[in-house]
């Protein structure tokens, strides 16, 4: 397509990235939507034209997973994972069997028989004679303390998500046992992967930029 053809079928949209960057640039979607205040829809839009006319070329696609907080999840910042719970609840009011636990806190048998599983293997309740659930005097583990913190870290965010490059080796660790890809609804976490798309220009983008900055546009 010849720099004529190609200038008369120019939207506003990739005129403005024309003029703004050269092949040295790396360009995003996220890069557009900073340096000129396009919206993801314009600057994805905007590549697409430039591609359709071999000015833009793909350079590189880069993965990301982020984690969304659920309205489980929001309920666990707010009141407590069900572990957080149950121990305290024990440790305030004495030994209880899990259905007592469970009627006391008003959570499902299934999930405070899961929760005593974890909060037993590290010691904090126990059973005792009487087929009640007991407090140790042990503290909570250290992963639990760290689930508190990514749901609450997750709450606080207009996004409620959570980038995983932004997450320590702990973080990553525990909140892989939190998420889920598909079927949230009963997961603290949803896992989201998406990619960056990074392109560049290329073609014969100067010989149209030098004949838009001739014709005045």
């Amino acid at each position: 397509m010849d720099t004529t053809t190609i200038i008369k079928n120019l939207h506003p949209l990739e005129i403005k990235v024309l003029l703004k960057y050269s092949a040295a640039d790396k360009l995003t979607a996220e890069k557009l939507q900073k340096d000129l205040d396009y919206k993801e829809g314009h600057a994805n839009q905007a590549f697409s034209w430039l591609g359709g006319k071999g000015l833009v070329e793909v350079v590189e696609k880069i993965p990301h997973t982020f984690y969304e907080i659920t309205d489980l999840g929001r309920a666990f910042a707010k009141d407590g994972t069900v572990e957080e719970r149950a121990a305290a609840f024990v440790k305030e009011n004495g030994a209880k069997t899990l259905p007592e636990l469970a009627s006391g806190l008003k959570i499902e048998n299934k999930d405070i028989g899961s929760a005593f599983g974890l909060l037993s293997k590290e010691g904090v309740l126990k059973m005792n004679e009487e087929k009640k659930a007991e407090y140790t005097g042990k503290p909570l583990p250290a992963s639990i303390a760290t689930t508190a913190a990514l749901l609450k870290k997750a709450a606080a965010q207009e996004s409620g998500q959570l980038d995983l490059t932004t997450l320590s080796k702990d973080e990553q660790t525990v909140i892989a046992t939190l998420a889920k890809k598909r079927g949230a609804a009963d997961s603290p976490f949803k896992t989201i992967e998406r990619e960056t798309v990074v392109y560049k220009l290329c073609g014969n983008y100067k010989e149209v930029v030098s004949d838009l900055k001739k014709s005045g546009i």
